[in-house]
């Protein structure tokens, strides 16, 4: 890291590997085919923050990422991150480019801190796009705020009305917080509005398996928008945490179908060697518990989330997802972590069941 005078950068590394076996009944391999036990190299990432010291204190975010064979197209490595933030007074900024939507706290959270190994609402938001993002902290950083305007017609190579607007807002609270930060509870509400990308949308997600195939999909739906919100609850005593989260989706269509989605989930931690997971309020959420030992910190993770995309003649899928995992936070930069879950798929009129076991080890700087 260079801290001068002026100019303050830092480099950003990341390195997930993951494996993943799978095992399916029979009903399972008819609706979604043979899932292939792999390696993954999750993420291989590299990128940089700056900020001026000087005015205009102009900051800069800028990531490469290592593109999985699950979604790779023509390029292995993927510009996943190029923002330029321009700070409004001492408590809020601007940021313009390619960079996340303030949707979903499995979204805006930093998916290697989470508790669990993967998300699951992955059907209701984007990983990243082209935007302009306003965001800030009220009431001695204890409210946090984001909103903004995305289209990526610049990079997708169409119009901007055939790719469609997105316009995103999240707020969060901290209503209650120790001095010490070990007790606290954050609330938050988010909302959506996707306009449809050549008069289709569709709703799809993994079985919090980034090597799996999609289990629910709803196929492209005829429609002019859909308006989403969602609901996250983050409490943490001590050692133990619980975090909730609700969404829902309320698809306008344009053939006489107006069909709703909804995903949730439920996470439960303990850390048995007695840290807690940390709150952040810049960003308005929680993050991995620091190892106060030379042992590191031990948690242990229970996890139940459902995600129905099925709605009247509309058949994506209703997915139950159960996992119970333990993550060993080693140093603030290491972690190994594992997980065994159970994804349980309602589509077609048949019932499969999928058990998921999954290992990783990941460094972060």
């Amino acid at each position: 890291m260079f801290d001068g005078a002026h100019l303050w950068i830092r480099p950003i590394f990341a390195v997930i590997g993951d494996y993943s076996w799978f095992s399916q009944d029979d009903a399972s391999l008819g609706q979604v085919g043979a899932q292939v036990d792999q390696a993954d190299l999750r993420a291989g990432r590299l990128g940089v923050a700056a900020r001026l010291k000087v005015r205009p204190r102009l900051e800069l975010f800028a990531a490469v990422d290592y593109v999985e064979p699950k979604r790779r197209e023509d390029v292995r490595y993927d510009l996943l991150d190029l923002t330029i933030g321009v700070p409004i007074g001492e408590r809020a900024k601007v940021t313009v480019g390619r960079q996340k939507q303030p949707f979903a706290y499995e979204m805006v959270a930093l998916s290697a801190l989470l508790p669990q190994q993967e998300r699951l609402l992955s059907p209701f938001f984007v990983t990243r796009d082209v935007g302009v993002r306003l965001s800030g902290r009220l009431a001695q950083n204890r409210i946090t705020y984001w909103a903004g305007w995305f289209n990526d017609w610049l990079v997708a190579g169409t119009s901007a009305a055939a790719a469609g607007n997105d316009y995103v807002a999240r707020v969060t609270g901290l209503p209650l917080v120790s001095p010490d930060g070990r007790v606290y509870l954050h609330l938050g509400l988010g909302w959506r509005y996707t306009e449809a990308e050549q008069g289709v949308l569709r709703f799809r997600g993994r079985p919090e398996s980034n090597v799996a195939d999609y289990y629910v999909d709803t196929g492209d739906i005829t429609a002019s928008h859909a308006v989403e919100v969602g609901f996250e609850l983050l409490g943490t005593w001590r050692q133990w945490s619980l975090l909730g989260e609700w969404v829902r989706a309320s698809v306008a269509g344009t053939a006489g179908r107006d069909p709703s989605f909804h995903g949730s989930y439920v996470t439960a931690s303990w850390v048995l060697t007695g840290e807690h997971r940390v709150y952040e309020r810049a960003v308005g959420g929680g993050r991995a518990p620091i190892p106060a030992g030379r042992l590191g910190a031990l948690e242990i993770v229970a996890r139940y989330g459902r995600v129905d995309a099925a709605d009247g003649a509309v058949d994506g899928g209703v997915l139950d997802k159960w996992y119970l995992g333990v993550n060993w936070w080693a140093t603030l930069h290491w972690k190994a972590g594992a997980g065994y879950g159970v994804a349980d798929l309602a589509r077609g009129g048949v019932d499969g069941r999928t058990e998921i076991t999954i290992v990783r080890v990941q460094w972060l700087y």
